[in-house]
């Protein structure tokens, strides 16, 4: 009895331990407690997988399984990899060959044959997810250290002492070489956590590895702190120096590039050859900038900005208030971009300091180690690649008030010259519909600027350090922030516009707008981004807080038009402007575009401006509102602004946020973050998970035989799998950060007119790693502008067909819903952005 493996088909003898010996020392998929990468449960037909702690995967085998009998592991899918290959060849053994074979099962239950060096390696681990964690503090590990040393050291002193006693008891010779190498294994045992006393020996230890950086403590200045004498009681000032941390950017960058699959993904992601632009590569200025548009070079995104570590509303808002520099790769493809295992910590300093002292002490090393790796390079080396690699500064983005104190344009949208992109005063700004070529800033202009040392008159109030790195200059920088653009501009200001002037006129009123904001179903998708409802005062004073964060704003924008159109006439003029909105965030929004998309964001951009314009007199367009003006001529630049804005960037903040609450201790809190961030990065490189593995997660199911399932005889031929054969039917999926679940709709591919064709999920079947997904294909039957969403229906005859979800148009999956209209019983889907 025991437990098959889905990567080989052994049969596994023993319990659920015996399983992850196997994983972990033929298949190395797992290290410490953790998986390196997801594994498929296989017991009995089940598909459902686990990816992260070993613990998980023993309590569903417990709870879940009774032990898989021999004859059973016939029907457990077979993997062709070489290296399974390699284990039949090493005539490892097979279920069939060693069922009831129970000298098999007495040599299997030996798995915990390791040396100290494995010991000290998995206590590394666990320790090292100790300190990646932003709820435990140093003291609790601390005693969590000396605590467990204690209870091994009286556990192996209790077996040592039995076995002592027992050896007396049989007249075994201490001199017998089996006993002997018994208290050798114990005397490995008694000290294992020797090296991890104390904070100096784990950080040597993690050191030591390869896998952590230490940051650097830079100092800028010298100020006065206050400093409790001891001895005395009183309170006097000392010198001390004002220092930042610095993560060395060039041994983080090969630490990166050498971890576990990056540089094979990163030659996987290629550059559109459609005309359609997909990423940075595809935009104009990488294809002509001779430094970028080589492949074999690598770019960097780099992220700025400020961020409160306190209660916001607390008397110590902004004395502890930091400064943070992320950057992320973008030869990576952007699925793993927008994970934040991938979005790395160069920099943390207190945000004071930078306007104190400014930005140029700060940011010297960063230049310096930039402008070395584009020079020098580094050297990488691989199993899939061995070279010398260079590497360059790309793009800068951050919000607006960031990127503007760092760019040294300035500050505040009451200058006269606002805009980073172009000269227009803001008197002129605020009725113009469309950017000017004539008045774009440009190196030699910025230049003039920064001598002239005349923000009023020019909107520069000095250089910025950046431009000191080679291939880069703020001019070129054309990342826009449309997240706090749109999102957390635009959107806030003129939904509260328009939902007062449409409650004005009778259409609804403030509750069953509420009513219907509360009622609407969003979707699974959607579920944790759901609107808040609006307040009449909020309506009243459109300039005040937006009331929801941008993911709110987002959802709300997208689904308004559903599910308030039906109570709005046709030709609503303000309506009408809401509608144009809609138009340029599907394009903005969008992650592929193509150059005659700008063209029209382009004209839809100026009918909004002029519309606004025209509906509110007493109004100026604002200067966001400008920013959209650049926004195409950006977009064929850069590509898709999407994948330059900074939502996912400030959702980095939350773990330093969340840890100072823990710590509450900021003598120097800056350190603490840094050094706790490196751990967390440790951590990941510690469990070796493999960058570009297939990123699948099957959730609880049940196993059937495939013809009892709806439309077999058509699932069969498709999956290419017997009537007969056992299927998982999963009631859901992860791929990607992404869950499917039945009733979901998904994009499934385009007419010859581009519309999107819509399928309705009806069931998720996992073969293996394997996932697919069943659905009905619904009709689109035309696009409702008023609406703002698809018009569909299921098709009749219903048409059935499988897919991956790699194959799918789009990733999102959506929710089908009806207008609230009484005699429209069609079904409308509310898309996130243009395909």
């Amino acid at each position: 009895m025991g437990f098959v493996c889905f990567k080989c088909g052994q049969l596994i003898l023993g319990d659920g331990s015996c399983l992850i010996w196997h994983l972990r020392n033929f298949h190395h998929l797992v290290v410490g407690r953790v998986f390196t990468q997801p594994i498929i449960c296989a017991q009995e037909g089940c598909a459902r997988t686990f990816k992260n702690h070993v613990s998980t995967f023993k309590a569903h085998l417990k709870s879940k399984h009774t032990e898989v009998a021999a004859p059973q592991v016939d029907q457990v899918m077979q993997d062709s990899s070489d290296d399974e290959q390699n284990l039949f060849e090493n005539n490892q053994p097979l279920a069939r060959d060693i069922a009831g074979d129970e000298e098999y099962v007495e040599n299997n239950e030996n798995w915990d044959d390791f040396d100290k060096t494995e010991i000290e390696h998995r206590i590394a681990i666990f320790l090292a997810k100790l300190l990646s964690s932003c709820s435990v503090v140093q003291s609790t590990i601390n005693g969590v250290v000396d605590h467990m040393s204690d209870i091994l050291e009286d556990i192996v002193s209790f077996l040592k002492h039995s076995t002592v006693q027992f050896a007396e008891a049989n007249m075994i010779q201490p001199e017998d070489n089996t006993f002997c190498a018994l208290m050798e294994d114990f005397e490995k045992c008694e000290n294992t956590f020797g090296r991890f006393k104390g904070d100096y020996l784990r950080r040597k230890y993690f050191v030591d590895s390869g896998m952590f950086l230490t940051p650097m403590e830079v100092p800028i200045g010298i100020a006065f702190y206050q400093r409790n004498n001891r001895q005395t009681g009183n309170i006097s000032q000392v010198l001390r120096n004002v220092t930042f941390q610095y993560v060395p950017i060039k041994p983080l960058i090969k630490l990166i590039l050498e971890s576990n699959g990056y540089m094979e993904s990163i030659s996987k992601h290629e550059p559109a050859n459609n005309g359609l632009m997909k990423d940075f590569h595809d935009g104009e200025y990488c294809r002509l900038n001779e430094f970028f548009k080589s492949k074999e070079n690598i770019k960097v995104l780099l992220y700025i900005d400020d961020f409160e570590v306190t209660n916001p509303l607390s008397p110590k808002a902004g004395t502890h208030k930091l400064g943070a520099v992320y950057f992320t790769i973008t030869n990576l493809h952007p699925k793993f971009r927008s994970s934040l295992d991938n979005c790395y910590l160069v920099m943390l300093f207190n945000a004071g300091d930078a306007k104190l002292y400014g930005y140029e002490p700060i940011l010297d090393p960063l230049v310096k180690d930039l402008n070395s790796l584009i020079r020098d390079g580094i050297f990488i080396d691989t199993p899939t690649f061995q070279g010398n690699i260079q590497v360059g500064l790309a793009q800068v983005t951050g919000d607006n008030l960031g990127i503007h104190s760092l760019f040294g344009f300035a500050q505040g949208f009451t200058a006269n010259f606002p805009c980073r992109i172009c000269k227009m005063h803001r008197n002129d700004a605020r009725y113009a519909t469309a950017e000017d070529p004539d008045i774009f800033r440009t190196k030699e202009n910025y230049q003039m600027d920064v001598n002239t040392a005349d923000v009023a008159t020019t909107g520069v109030r000095n250089d910025c350090p950046l431009n000191m790195v080679e291939h880069f200059h703020v001019i070129d920088n054309f990342a826009p922030d449309i997240m706090h653009d749109l999102l957390e501009g635009i959107c806030p200001l003129e939904l509260k516009l328009v939902m007062k002037c449409l409650i004005d006129r009778g259409y609804f009123d403030i509750n069953l707008l509420n009513s219907r904001i509360v009622s609407f179903n969003y979707g699974s998708s959607d579920s944790s981004n759901k609107p808040c409802i609006l307040s009449m005062s909020s309506l009243n004073h459109p300039d005040g807080a937006p009331g929801q964060n941008s993911a709110q704003m987002w959802c709300l924008i997208r689904h308004i038009p559903l599910m308030m159109g039906d109570l709005v006439p046709e030709d609503d003029e303000h309506w009408e402007l809401l509608l144009l909105l809609a138009q340029c965030m599907d394009i903005i929004f969008s992650p592929v575009i193509s150059v005659g998309d700008t063209i029209y964001l382009q004209e839809l951009i100026r009918d909004h401006h002029s519309h606004f314009l025209t509906l509110f007199p007493g109004r100026h367009l604002k200067p966001k509102h400008h920013h959209l003006t650049h926004y195409p001529r950006l977009i064929r630049k850069v590509g898709p602004l999407i994948r330059f804005w900074t939502m996912r960037f400030e959702a980095k903040h939350n773990f330093s946020r969340r840890l100072s609450h823990i710590v509450c201790n900021f003598q120097n809190i800056a350190k603490t973050l840094a050094y706790r961030n490196q751990m967390l990065l440790c951590f990941h490189l510690l469990s070796q998970k493999k960058l570009g593995e297939k990123q699948v997660e099957v959730g609880p199911g049940s196993s059937t035989i495939l013809v009892s399932v709806a439309n077999s005889d058509f699932l069969t031929r498709r999956l290419r799998i017997g009537l007969y054969d056992e299927v998982y039917l999963a009631n859901w999926c992860r791929v990607f950060g992404h869950v499917y679940k039945r009733n979901q709709m998904v994009v499934v591919g385009k007419t010859i007119d581009l519309e999107p064709i819509f399928g309705k999920v009806i069931n998720i079947i996992a073969l293996g790693a394997d996932v697919r997904l069943v659905y009905e294909e619904w009709s689109t039957t035309g696009f409702s502008r008023h609406l703002h969403a698809y018009s569909v229906e299921p098709k009749v005859p219903s048409k059935v067909e499988v897919t991956q979800v790699e194959d799918l148009v789009d990733y999102h999956p959506l929710q089908v819903n009806q207008s609230g209209q009484q005699d429209d019983h069609g079904f409308y889907i509310a898309t996130r952005y243009k395909f």
